[in-house]
């Protein structure tokens, strides 16, 4: 099997509510993707997700049987289907991949291997997604539930070594109130006093998305010193609870932590121009420029 080693670029021509197109170069490392509302972030950390998903193909939902439903999605102002494009790179080789949503399925796919004629369509290309090592595209965890789905602590020393990565990060932005704990079976957990996190009800079922991106680049870090190797990390991070200084005090440290352990490390973020331009965010459109 392959193992993706980076993400190269994306693109897609409008999803839902993230509705206008959108394209992206990414670097080596880290690369922040800044858009204006958090929930433009989840879209787009949704649709990577299926990209590399594969059992959402299902071409067969737009033939004859289908076709009642299928005008029904053909009215209205909204394209019915999503174009996404990824080019990714492993140790041999480099690929584009080119899908194609109607609503949550796939229903068109393709696989190019970049510098060769071969290229695989539909279920075809499928398979062969099947045999690569993927980006793991993370999302908020259960603030009471949230497992090491990155990295599982193989020993003691391993586990203390994330607890005293992520704390130490805490602290160097500014955060001290609260800590980070970690059991045997690689549960984390927080301590402390964390209650100006929540600003609404839906945040208090979560852990704190600050807390929730330094848990998961710890887990990148170990990964990457234990085994050698690290898929990209695709992650969300709210910023609505933190300040400019603390946002911007963040994505740079996890600049410098990527550099230095060399991972690719995503981050899609929820931001306002003025930390877009001090933190070289590639910037999501701001719907107010199709306003008329």
């Amino acid at each position: 099997m392959e193992t993706i080693r980076e993400i190269s670029s994306f693109s897609h021509d409008g999803i839902n509510q993230m509705w206008y197109p959108f394209s992206a170069k990414l670097k080596p490392y880290s690369t922040i993707i800044g858009a204006a509302y958090y929930y433009e972030i989840g879209e787009l950390i949704g649709l990577i997700r299926s990209m590399f998903a594969t059992n959402n193909h299902h071409p067969e939902i737009l033939s004859k049987p289908n076709v009642r439903m299928t005008k029904r999605y053909l009215t209205g102002s909204s394209p019915p289907k999503t174009a996404c494009s990824i080019t990714f790179k492993t140790d041999q080789n480099e690929y584009k991949l080119q899908r194609c949503f109607y609503e949550q399925y796939s229903v068109e796919a393709k696989l190019h291997k970049i510098g060769t004629d071969i290229v695989y369509h539909g279920q075809n290309a499928i398979q062969v997604l099947t045999k690569f090592h993927k980006p793991l595209i993370v999302s908020d965890e259960h603030l009471f539930r949230s497992n090491s789905s990155i990295f599982k602590p193989i020993n003691d020393y391993s586990r203390k070594t994330l607890v005293a990565l992520a704390n130490n990060w805490l602290r160097m932005v500014g955060i001290g109130d609260s800590s980070f704990d970690i059991d045997y079976e690689g549960r984390w957990s927080l301590r402390g006093d964390f209650s100006h996190f929540y600003v609404g009800r839906h945040h208090r079922a979560k852990m704190p998305s600050v807390h929730n991106l330094f848990s998961k680049l710890a887990q990148a870090v170990m990964k990457k010193r234990t085994y050698s190797m690290c898929v990209p990390i695709c992650c969300p991070f709210d910023i609505e609870t933190l300040n400019n200084f603390e946002a911007i005090a963040v994505i740079d440290l996890i600049k410098h932590v990527c550099k230095e352990e060399g991972i690719q490390f995503i981050v899609a973020m929820n931001s306002n121009n003025k930390i877009n331009s001090m933190i070289d965010a590639v910037e999501a459109p701001n719907l107010s420029i199709y306003e008329t």
